[in-house]
């Protein structure tokens, strides 16, 4: 099946295992994760929900230019990890935004996000009780449609 756009309870289990394992389903949901511009994406296989992301209108201005959309809360199943799922995702999703992105990454998740066309931007910073993460962005150009 591949990318299906899914409701907010749709996100919430994987986002729980994988970023916020161990501490409670309510740190599971995001300021902005209700609002009516706000998408949930899923990818899907044999009705198998299997990488999740959020994207949210949310302005930030990067080296001079205002870029619309944030990516929040990307998982993939973690018994998948290694199978190319997270990347399939997530360019299908470069596609499906219209428009040039932002996300904060994990530190380690920073070379998944270059592989899959993101820059680093700035130095690293502390998200407390999460760990260190870098503004990473993805510009839509002409020849990335």
């Amino acid at each position: 099946m591949g990318l299906k756009q899914v409701t907010l309870q749709d996100v919430i289990p994987l986002r729980h295992i994988v970023l916020r394992p161990g501490r409670g389903i309510e740190t599971c949901y995001f300021e902005g994760d209700e609002a009516s511009t706000t998408r949930h994406f899923a990818w899907v296989e044999e009705d198998r929900v299997q990488s999740v992301a959020t994207v949210m209108l949310s302005s930030r201005l990067i080296n001079g230019e205002s870029v619309p959309y944030q990516l929040r809360g990307m998982a993939t199943d973690p018994n998948l990890a290694g199978q190319g799922i997270g990347s399939c995702f997530l360019q299908a999703l470069h596609e499906e935004i219209d428009g040039s992105w932002w996300c904060n990454a994990r530190e380690v998740a920073v070379r998944f996000y270059e592989r899959n066309g993101l820059v680093r931007i700035g130095k690293p910073f502390d998200i407390p009780g999460i760990g260190p993460h870098y503004v990473m962005v993805y510009k839509k150009t002409a020849g990335s449609e």
